[in-house]
């Protein structure tokens, strides 16, 4: 699977300047192959984040195209974006987005229950539960987690589905060493058996596991 970024660039209005815009991502290429790595670092503010939300179909660009394969992202309804979205992409974005009714299990689980009547792959979760750490958490409730642990449950809720690409914005924050090298072989591991994997991070470690190191630094994207 192919992912591809053509002039991707996004514009922020400044509160109260309805005239007056500031550029978060200047004009971007970029092209993420099956079996590919890479690791976008730079300083926080630099449009890392942006940039990944807009690649992975969640924050309409102002300029610009990205591609699953031929399929234009941008061109679908919200219905078929979403769709793709969920069994094309793994996403791993900042922030809390687990549903606190469900317990971790389910949470994980849910990427396959929300287009699917068949029977959840209970196996495939617990086996991600535990590559990352937490499978003894499976019955707990997301309130009663770290942000470490909720961190890796998203990121197995992100893998469920063996997407073929993988876009992570600081998987690893608030792990220990232990835990963000277990998380960064998960990565590589996929990326070796066919994934696309975009990971946007300031984990230095993160280098050695990518194929290519790319820096973010006021809106644009340098080797």
């Amino acid at each position: 699977m192919l992912i591809k970024a053509e002039g991707l660039k996004k514009d922020f209005p400044r509160a109260g300047k309805s005239s007056n815009f500031f550029t978060a991502v200047y004009p971007i290429d970029l092209e993420l192959k099956a079996g590919q790595m890479i690791e976008i670092t730079g300083r926080s503010g630099s449009g890392k984040s942006t940039l990944l939300n807009m690649i992975s179909g969640m924050l309409t660009p102002t300029e610009g195209k990205v591609f699953l394969d031929d399929i234009d992202l941008y061109s679908l309804d919200e219905k078929a974006l979403s769709r793709i979205r969920n069994e094309k992409i793994g996403l791993i974005p900042q922030g809390h987005t687990a549903l606190l009714s469900l317990t971790v299990l389910e949470n994980v689980l849910l990427p396959f229950i929300l287009y699917n009547k068949e029977q959840a792959p209970e196996e495939r979760a617990k086996e991600l539960l535990e590559k990352v750490g937490i499978s003894s958490l499976e019955n707990a409730r997301p309130n009663e987690l770290s942000g470490g642990e909720l961190r890796r449950m998203a990121i197995a809720r992100s893998m469920l589905m063996r997407p073929g690409v993988i876009l992570a914005d600081e998987p690893t924050a608030g792990l220990d060493n232990e835990n963000t090298l277990a998380v960064l072989e998960l990565f590589r591991k996929a990326a070796d058996e066919g994934a696309a994997i975009l990971l946007v991070t300031h984990e230095n470690e993160a280098a050695n596991y990518a194929d290519e190191v790319l820096t973010m630094d006021g809106g644009k994207l340098v080797e």
